[in-house]
């Protein structure tokens, strides 16, 4: 897969799935997605302790796009950039089959959480899938319902019978996980709002052998709601093509409706044996009960101490004369600054054109009053504190790039805009060993089995005294936690090994599409987080003409 094929600049069926039809404009969000035929696949829910043996195909979630964390996995031949190594079974840390079931109010970042939670699992090559319950949701609701169908004991028999069969769809879908497609850990989005309902999913789930942790996001931060509900009513798949407005206030009923009925998890006894994390203010304070986990649920909690609702974007750009010899570090010619500058200058208006400035103003200091450089440099130092703390502000920009001199003078002309650039040593390009030289006809004829290896897996293989795609991966990890943690913009100048690597996990690229996309010299490459999926873009690199240096 190419990035040329993998960024597409249509949205046609973004969050609607294959054959889906337009959402209606109506207080629900109905939507024709999928087949439901039950005679196609096993019912898996009503047994007690065994799954079907029959192979067929199943639905997983459909929310689709560029990003492919939704995508169904091959349960044979995907794999993770990261992971670190393979069993018969298909799971690996020995954790067996595990249940994520997220619970918390509309509105706390579940859904974030679970497709973040998937990428990052994935990544490191377990066999992870979301399945969201508001999927089944829209394919089963009618018209005629209000927020009714959204209550745990709704008053109609009808939303009532249409609650049940979602829920069993799911549950149906997530059993066929395990058992069909060698998962390892669903994740069950769902708000769970009852402690009756959590004791029975607890209750099923043992009786099969899989273990069950509950993930609680609370959020006692007003602000963070705020932010949620404005997400949620722009891009959540239940307000495609709906008015702002109106999808805004539809959004803010629903979690009126729905919070008189939640009841915070632990405080019956009845669920002090369940295991459970909350997660308060998406990251501020984490709280772990009955916490006797495996390495596996271990990686989540260290994940979840890193995790933050994702704001901004990630920028990627190649460095300036990606073919250089790896042993070579020699400075920028003049192209190469004039490089540097057009795309300090492309990115800058880029980032100007969608409301963000958060760049120095150049004026002449003795233009300015005392107030306004005390001003000025107050807000400075809020949107750029120092070393360690970067990140901390939405409205920034930090600059990576490796310790080469030509991805530190590409950012040359981002220092003097005063943001922040760091040199990380883990983002120096990939190793070619012995055949760093050689064309691909000479490695070809002077290594010809080792070329033949090669060519069978382009990820993991390494010529001697080389790295593969695969060691970037486990030596960028730190950074990719970083990465999380931070919000506001990032804009990594790398080699294109480096870039691929970056691009594959935040877009959930199997690894054995990494070694073939293709980052172009003269594009900056966009990927926008979001809740429901990544996206990316292509943003052409302008020349600007030479004149007064504005910087």
């Amino acid at each position: 897969m190419s990035v040329d094929n993998a960024i597409s600049d249509e949205d046609v069926e973004l969050y609607s799935g294959f054959g889906a039809s337009p959402i209606s404009r109506n207080q629900m969000r109905t939507r024709k997605r999928w087949s439901f035929d039950n005679s196609t696949r096993p019912n898996l829910v009503d047994l007690p302790s065994e799954a079907s043996s029959v192979l067929v195909s199943r639905r997983l979630s459909d929310i689709t796009g560029v990003d492919g964390v939704h995508k169904q996995i091959d349960p044979l031949n995907e794999l993770g950039g990261a992971q670190l190594y393979s069993t018969e079974s298909g799971r690996l840390f020995h954790a067996g089959k595990i249940i994520i079931a997220l619970a918390g109010l509309p509105g706390r970042g579940k859904t974030h959480l679970s497709v973040s939670l998937t990428r990052y699992l994935r990544w490191l090559g377990v066999k992870t899938h979301s399945f969201h319950l508001g999927d089944y949701r829209r394919a089963t609701a009618e018209d005629d319902l209000t927020h009714d169908l959204f209550v745990p004991t709704p008053k109609s028999s009808k939303a009532h019978v249409l609650r049940e069969k979602a829920a069993n769809e799911c549950l149906n879908d997530i059993l066929n996980f395990f058992k069909n497609d060698k998962g390892q850990v669903a994740i069950y989005d769902a708000v769970n709002a009852k402690p009756e309902f959590r004791l029975h999913l607890h209750q099923k789930f043992s009786d099969l052998k899989i273990q069950l942790i509950f993930i609680e996001s609370l959020v006692t931060d007003d602000s963070i709601v705020m932010k949620n509900i404005e997400e949620a009513a722009k891009s959540s798949p239940d307000y495609n093509n709906w008015d702002y407005d109106l999808a805004f206030k539809d959004y803010s009923e629903r979690i009126q409706a729905l919070a008189p009925y939640y009841q915070e998890m632990g405080l019956t006894d009845d669920e002090k044996h369940l295991s459970y994390i909350k997660f308060i203010n998406f990251g501020e304070r984490i709280e772990l009960h009955n916490s006797n986990y495996g390495y596996l649920i271990n990686k989540v909690v260290f994940y979840l101490m890193n995790g933050r609702i994702k704001s901004g974007s990630v920028f990627l750009a190649r460095c300036y004369k990606n073919s250089v010899d790896f042993n070579q570090d020699p400075p920028l010619d003049e192209e190469g600054l004039k490089y540097s500058k057009d795309l300090t200058e492309t990115l800058i208006e880029h980032l100007k054109s969608e409301g963000k400035d958060y760049f120095e103003p150049h004026k002449d200091s003795s233009d300015q009053s005392v107030e306004e450089k005390e001003k000025e440099k107050v807000s400075v130092e809020e949107r750029r504190p120092g070393s360690g703390m970067d990140g901390v502000d939405e409205n920034s920009l930090v600059v990576w790039t490796s310790v080469k001199k030509r991805t530190i003078e590409t950012a040359s002309y981002m220092k003097k805009r005063m943001i922040n650039t760091r040199h990380r040593v883990q983002l120096s390009q990939k190793n070619p060993g012995v055949v760093g030289t050689m064309s691909e006809t000479e490695i070809q004829q002077k290594f010809p089995e080792e070329y033949a290896q090669f060519l069978k897996d382009p990820y993991h293989y390494r010529f001697s005294r080389a790295e593969s795609y695969h060691d970037l991966a486990i030596k960028i990890e730190p950074l990719i936690l970083e990465m999380e943690r931070m919000s506001g913009d990032i804009l990594i100048i790398a080699d294109d090994t480096i870039l691929k690597v970056f691009y594959g996990y935040l877009m959930s690229c199997s690894c054995y599409d990494i070694p073939a996309l293709n980052f172009k010299q003269d594009e900056i490459i966009e990927i926008k987080f979001n809740a429901y999926s990544n996206t990316a873009r292509r943003i052409k690199i302008k020349e600007f003409v030479d004149s007064k240096d504005s910087t």
